[in-house]
């Protein structure tokens, strides 16, 4: 498809360059919404960006007034549109990690509490651990460590450590459930085991963007319905 080489093309050209070291399949679409800043950012295998419309999703390993930021993502990860994380020591995402939408993740306070012009300020590694799912609009903190299978519910404010096998909420975020390992069949792994994953994906894409045309583009321009 026209639109999938579009992407890939400007993947290769713009995006991939900026990274330390990016594995094999990795998948971005409108990758012209993706905002990398910093020279030590690791992605593993299989990684999904997602962006939107208007939604810039961002990675930056900080790397300036002394900061040594680092990003490590492992894995079949996918990052959803919208999604911040910022780094200014180290934040690793172990593999088959979800990340929903605006999800912000940032290991540094950025300024010191006295000194408003001192940055970064308190600084503390963020470690997500192998097949966590961060809700939609949560925000993790510094120094959190997230355990296996977790989940972390939307909306959430991270602010200390969450066990393996746990669902924590709100904000603060506090314990709500625990997970069933015993229930826990498949993980973001097993989709890209599929043979029939490439197909599947151009099929999607295609179905994302069967209406489209130039009429369509150009009345969307000159003349707007409900649902454009």
């Amino acid at each position: 498809m026209l639109v999938e080489k579009l992407y890939s093309l400007w993947a290769k050209l713009f995006i991939i360059p900026q990274f330390q070291s990016v594995g094999k399949n990795l998948d971005i679409n409108k990758p012209w919404n993706i905002d990398v800043y910093g020279n030590k950012i690791s992605l593993g295998n299989n990684v999904h960006l997602r962006t939107s419309k208007n939604i810039i999703t961002q990675l930056c390993a900080w790397n300036r007034n002394g900061c040594d930021g680092e990003i490590s993502i492992g894995d079949n990860v996918l990052i959803s549109p919208g999604v911040k994380i910022l780094s200014s020591k180290k934040i690793t995402i172990e593999s088959n990690v979800m990340i929903a939408s605006n999800v912000y993740i940032s290991d540094s306070d950025w300024h010191d509490t006295y000194d408003r012009i001192l940055t970064p300020g308190i600084s503390l590694e963020i470690h997500i651990s192998e097949n966590a799912w961060i809700g939609e609009g949560s925000k993790i903190t510094k120094g959190v460590k997230i355990g296996k299978n977790s989940i972390v519910g939307l909306g959430s404010i991270v602010t200390s450590d969450i066990p393996d096998n746990s669902i924590f909420g709100g904000n603060p975020a506090k314990k709500i459930g625990e997970i069933d390992i015993n229930k826990l069949t498949r993980t973001r792994e097993d989709l890209f085991l599929n043979k029939d994953y490439k197909n599947l994906m151009r099929f999607l894409i295609k179905e994302d963007l069967k209406d489209n045309n130039i009429f369509k583009w150009l009345r969307t321009i000159f003349y707007r319905k409900k649902g454009d």
